[in-house]
């Protein structure tokens, strides 16, 4: 109990830390640490009912493994966490249990830590596996807030009221056991007084010898001899009865040669239950450092097993940090690409709608033009029929001339009209067929444009 002063100590001055330590033991612990200790019995058999009625495959497990429930409870109990959890959760289910002012939150962190670590254990093959294992599990949990949470509401069912019941139905069995074990105790102090009594009568018989040489007239002191071995027959009657020497009592031909025999036999055999008993303690103790050694081999093996998958989970998760790394550069490359591309796009994109709006605006050029050549030729029809009269009247004119009634009449004037005339229509049809050329080769140019244009396009998409 020395870690519950400890503790007690950090927090307050010294008699503040007395006058605490006493409340807690006499108001919330009031019977557990008394010489019998019944109460932390009777917690423990009420503890083993939740553990059965909550986790029964856990408990069928580690009884089949040869582990009692109480083994692991109680320790916990007894000392209240200290030293069994990290500091921090202790301080924490402290906090509860002062403030509550019962001893719930102790079973019920202790169901928590079987609810957090029982699966773990139903894997173990032998009871120092599973001691050992749930000893270093509990020493881990440095998670107080998860450990408080899952007591606290995963185990609202066990209240004061429902421990009340169960100590109530447990209480008498361990009654029974502490009175019967008291029993025994005193038969075990009266028989080594009696042994004791035996040894030194074995080594100093002679007032017994001189008892059957007393005279008749010494009355009085046999008198007073008499009762006093009848006290010490009276109190190993019910250890003669056990012992089947009955042939040979009877071989022994005087009464008081009887009972000096018994009372040296007797003496040899509790002086061999004696010896037994000691060997039996220390062969005990011997087999539990042969226990703890052989724990110690197997925790430091698996220690090693366990540090060795760690270094191994270690450099896996490195390896998975290395990759990641190297799929964010490959993920940051491709959005770069992808935003290259977009941009390429939006410009091209951009480009196109430039050239389709230049193409455009030569397609109405182009019908313009086209418009325009058609206004033209009609008007070449029209000056080619013009001229064509006008060639046939010169003719006409020519054939009137060269008649001899005619010849006289014509004037120079005419002549000079009519050659003019026919020279004006052909400068103008000359004049209309050259435009029509240059506006044919303007039209040539331009589908040749478009086509280059269109060629350009097709490419860029492509």
């Amino acid at each position: 109990m020395n870690f519950f002063a400890g503790l007690l100590l950090l927090l307050m001055p010294e008699e503040n830390a007395f006058w605490t330590f006493v409340g807690i033991i006499d108001d919330y612990f009031g019977g557990c640490y008394t010489e019998e200790m019944i109460e932390s019995q009777v917690d423990q058999l009420v503890f083993e009912e939740l553990m059965r009625e909550r986790f029964p495959k856990l408990v069928n497990h580690l009884e089949y493994l040869g582990v009692q429930v109480t083994w692991i409870s109680g320790p916990w109990f007894l000392s209240i966490f200290v030293n069994m959890i990290p500091w921090e959760s202790v301080l924490r289910v402290w906090d509860v249990l002062l403030f509550e002012g019962n001893r719930v939150m102790l079973f019920r962190t202790a169901l928590a830590l079987m609810e957090l670590y029982g699966p773990a254990l139903v894997t173990t093959k032998d009871a120092g596996d599973a001691i050992t294992l749930l000893q270093s599990l509990a020493g881990s949990t440095f998670d107080s807030s998860q450990l408080v949470l899952t007591a606290c509401m995963g185990f609202l069912a066990v209240t004061e009221e429902k421990l009340h019941e169960l100590r109530e139905k447990h209480r008498p069995s361990v009654l029974e056991v502490v009175e019967e074990r008291a029993r025994k105790g005193r038969l075990w102090k009266d028989s080594k007084g009696i042994a004791s009594k035996l040894y030194s009568f074995k080594h100093d018989q002679e007032p017994l010898v001189e008892e059957k040489k007393v005279s008749k007239g010494d009355d009085m002191a046999a008198n007073e001899e008499i009762p006093r071995l009848e006290s010490h027959s009276s109190d190993l009657d019910e250890l003669l009865h056990s012992l089947n020497v009955d042939s040979e009592v009877d071989s022994l031909p005087d009464l008081q040669e009887q009972v000096v025999w018994l009372k040296v036999e007797l003496c040899r055999l509790l002086e061999e239950k004696r010896n037994a008993i000691l060997r039996a303690e220390e062969l005990e103790t011997a087999l539990m450092d042969m226990v703890k050694q052989d724990n110690r081999l197997q925790l430091s093996a698996r220690i090693e097993e366990l540090e060795q998958e760690v270094a191994e989970l270690q450099q896996v998760l490195a390896d998975k940090k290395e990759q990641e790394v190297a799929m964010m550069q490959v993920l940051v490359k491709l959005e770069h690409d992808q935003k290259d591309t977009e941009d390429a796009r939006k410009r091209a994109e951009q480009e196109l709608a430039a050239q389709k709006l230049e193409v455009h605006i030569l397609q109405e050029k182009y019908e313009k033009a086209m418009i325009s050549i058609a206004e033209l030729q009609k008007r070449v029809i029209v000056a080619e029929s013009m001229l064509e009269a006008t060639l046939q009247y010169e003719s006409g004119q020519n054939k009137a001339l060269s008649s001899p009634r005619v010849g006289g009449r014509q004037s120079p004037h005419t002549d000079s009209n009519s050659r003019f005339g026919l020279l004006f229509g052909r400068g103008w049809l000359d004049k209309n067929k050259g435009k029509s050329n240059a506006e044919e080769s303007g039209e040539s140019l331009s589908s040749n444009a478009a086509l280059g244009t269109e060629s350009n396009d097709q490419e860029k998409q492509t």
